[in-house]
């Protein structure tokens, strides 16, 4: 009965794990940030957490091999941290740590790529009781995180390390019991506005932005015009220099949301939607859980799912970089520019996509800037396993438990049978032996 129990545990264990670890497309979680050459992309310190050196790369000509890809997560020593939504101040990686007691910053230093190893202590002005997703103000240095329409923005200062909360709200211009979730935070101009979003099955308009004012601390709808983008989610929106925000990807309602790419205008008032002429050599591009940066003058997308309107249930995992040309406002252009599985011969390795302009890669070896520290070439098998192997093996566990419980059940019944007639023989043997025994005294 103990063996079944832990069988049944095991299994339950198995389950638990794969559902919570990966049925999520990696892409959604991670992190992006840029700075001087290095692309980095942080889900935890454990897992997950690493760049793509660009030394040397010209995002106008090259592509980048997998050589170019370190991985950070055997970097010791560690913070003792769960927490997996950072924020980047100073060009380096934040993560705050909140007990009921005291907040911890836990420092990546992007120079030496390597954790402090000791903690700042955050001076906190409100209780909190967690973060969402951060974004900041590369000018001020300081970071914003909203959680709900019932709470005050979060702010973090990082030179000062004060941890406070915004007095506003935005309750008022929403209906009672409206549930703001699954939209994008842009920060651009001293404004946070957030794009898309939705609850369920409701997916909020995009021709009214709910934008907080950070200055002022102030809360405000705000309208816009011009050919208005489906609303979605799982979609990205990143902000240009010239005060434009490119949205690309989405669903809605199951499907990917119309148009993929989106232009929102800043600097015109009102505030103007439109959609650009793009030139993509990749034929259906669409995507849902990626995640995006700008990198001087091309927005970089990478990982998530790829979408088709003709397979709208059928979810691809995407483990390619790709690059927007965002100079021209009224035309974008895609091309590729890193595979993770990328090799010398490209013809071995499965892509979503076929590359049709190819570009020189560069394929010079990264060099570590600190020696002590133990980088490695990203394993794609560990960190972008796909879902069909995990299925399979899951599967295959599940099955080879299912048999050891089967054989268990039958040995133990048959155990059981051999008892019972070994018992039932006893019982007929003793009887015998008694009728014998009456019959030689009747006998006397």
């Amino acid at each position: 009965m103990q063996l079944s129990k832990l069988i049944v545990y095991t299994v339950l264990i198995i389950l638990n794990h794969i559902l919570f670890t990966n049925c999520d497309t990696i892409g959604k979680s991670l992190y992006p940030l840029f700075t001087g050459d290095k692309l980095y992309f942080f889900e935890s310190q454990k897992f997950d957490f690493f760049y793509v050196d660009l030394t040397n790369v010209s995002l106008d000509t090259d592509t980048v091999n997998k050589s170019k890809w370190i991985d950070l997560t055997e970097v010791k020593p560690q913070p003792d941290t769960l927490v997996t939504k950072p924020l980047s101040a100073n060009n380096n990686l934040i993560l705050l740590d909140s007990t009921d007691s005291e907040v911890n910053a836990y420092t990546f230093n992007t120079t030496l790529n390597q954790w402090e190893t000791i903690p700042n202590k955050v001076t906190k002005k409100e209780e909190f009781i967690f973060f969402d997703n951060w974004v900041s103000d590369g000018k001020t240095g300081i970071s914003y995180s909203f959680n709900s329409i019932s709470d005050g923005m979060a702010i973090f200062d990082p030179i000062n390390l004060i941890l406070t909360k915004g007095v506003s709200t935005p309750q008022n211009l929403f209906a009672e019991g409206f549930v703001l979730d699954d939209f994008v935070q842009v920060l651009l101009n001293g404004q946070v506005l957030f794009i898309g979003g939705g609850f369920l099955s409701l997916k909020y308009s995009m021709s009214s932005i709910l934008t907080y004012e950070t200055t002022t601390d102030t809360w405000k709808m705000t309208n816009t015009v011009g050919e208005t983008p489906e609303g979605r989610i799982q979609h990205t929106a990143v902000p240009t220099s010239d005060g434009r925000i490119i949205v690309f990807g989405g669903i809605s309602n199951s499907l990917p949301a119309s148009p993929q790419l989106s232009i929102l205008d800043t600097s015109k008032t009102p505030y103007e939607w439109s959609t650009p002429t793009v030139e993509s050599p990749f034929g259906p591009f669409t995507f849902s859980k990626h995640t995006a940066v700008m990198v001087e003058n091309y927005m970089i997308i990478a990982f998530g799912d790829n979408t088709t309107d003709t397979t709208p249930t059928w979810f691809d995992n995407n483990n390619n970089m790709y690059k927007l040309d965002v100079r021209d406002p009224l035309k974008y252009k895609w091309s590729f520019f890193s595979d993770f599985n990328s090799s010398d011969d490209k013809s071995l390795v499965p892509d979503i996509f076929t590359q049709t302009n190819s570009s020189n890669s560069n394929s010079s070896n990264s060099n570590s800037t600190n020696s002590t520290i133990q980088t490695s070439i990203v394993d794609s098998e560990s960190k972008l396993g796909s879902r069909n192997a995990v299925i399979i093996v899951f599967s295959l566990i599940v099955f080879i438990c299912i048999s050891i419980l089967v054989f268990y059940k039958a040995k133990q019944n048959r155990n059981m049978i051999k008892s019972k007639n070994t018992y039932q023989q006893n019982i007929s043997s003793s009887e015998n032996i008694s009728s014998t025994e009456e019959l030689e005294n009747s006998m006397t």
